[in-house]
């Protein structure tokens, strides 16, 4: 019984002192002893029972025959053996021609040495993920065991960089910079064909093909306001959730498109436009909507003809213009 307890306590000694890496136990030099005077160089003696290195200093062979307590050495400082980095630069440094420094593929944070992790490798802490920058500059940090980009970056050149996500309007390297559906990079961020840009959220959204397409905004249905070579501005709006033509505002063709009401008389830029009270199609003629058939009572006009039958000019470029239509 005896026997089990002692083995139990010197079990647990050795845990302890093998926990204890920065500890005096890292510094013992095994020495017995009574007094000072009794231990090696730049040791004392521990409780009048055994020698230890004093502070600053590490246990470790000065050569092969003779061990003693060296200095500690800091990143640049001269060394013998590589515990005497290991014990103020951590075990990624080592003692490489007489001077400490960070192994391969280790560098140095706030003097101490890391191994070097990009993002999408395994990682312990926060500075092994190592991009070129640290401390408040950092851009990848230690997420459940792998490093990351931190919000709103995302990783490129195989995990050696993080890039901030590029907004509507923001300049970008590619596509995958450009954060936001519908985004596309063409030196800055752009919404892509289809989608349209709305200022108020600085997002892209879809637009809609047709007439009764569902939307959310009026500028979503700005692609059925007349056509690209003429828009007809505000034509086409979102109502009820859906893509509708504006009180004054009617479908014409197929598909239908939303044109404003021009009456006779008013300025134009398409034949689409012009309609008479009646709903009654008319032509834009030099600019202005007029009907196919006037008479000297036609409201249309809102009295700017007295005339009982269009003058021949008039009839004549009328005819014209029907024929170059068909």
């Amino acid at each position: 019984m005896v026997r089990g307890w002692f083995l139990f306590a010197v079990l647990g000694l050795g845990f302890l002192g093998l926990g204890a890496a920065q500890g005096p136990e890292k510094r013992r030099t095994g020495n017995v002893c009574s007094t000072d005077v009794e231990c090696p160089d730049n040791a004392f003696c521990k409780q009048s029972s055994y020698c230890v290195c004093k502070d600053g200093f590490v246990y470790a062979a000065i050569n092969s025959t003779h061990k003693g307590c060296l200095k500690e050495a800091r990143n640049g400082e001269e060394c013998v053996q590589h515990i005497q980095c290991h014990s103020t630069m951590g075990v990624h440094s080592e003692c490489a021609n007489n001077i400490c420094a960070c192994a391969k593929n280790s560098h140095l944070e706030t003097d101490r040495c890391y191994e070097t992790a990009v993002v999408g490798e395994r990682c312990v802490v926060d500075q092994n993920c190592y991009l070129g920058e640290s401390g408040p500059d950092r851009q990848a940090f230690c997420v459940r065991g792998y490093c990351t980009c931190q919000l709103q970056f995302s990783p490129r050149d195989n995990g050696t960089r993080c890039v901030r996500d590029a907004l509507l309007g923001e300049e970008c390297e590619d596509n995958l910079q450009c954060a936001g559906p519908g985004l596309e990079c063409r030196g800055t961020c752009r919404c892509r064909d289809n989608w349209v840009a709305h200022d108020e959220i600085n997002a892209c959204v879809e637009s809609a093909k047709l007439l009764n397409d569902p939307c959310q905004y009026d500028v979503q249905c700005e692609a059925l306001s007349g056509v690209a070579e003429a828009k007809s501005v505000g034509a086409a709006l979102c109502l009820g959730g859906v893509c509708s033509c504006a009180y004054n505002a009617r479908p014409v063709g197929s598909p239908a498109h939303c044109w404003q009401r021009r009456r006779p008389g008013q300025e134009c830029i398409r034949d689409e436009e012009c309609v008479s009270e009646e709903d009654e199609p008319g032509y834009c003629l030099a600019g202005r909507c007029t009907c196919k058939t006037c008479s000297p009572d036609a409201s249309d006009f809102g009295g700017a003809s007295t005339l009982s039958t269009p003058p021949i000019y008039i009839a004549a470029i009328l005819s014209i213009a029907a024929i170059l239509r068909h």
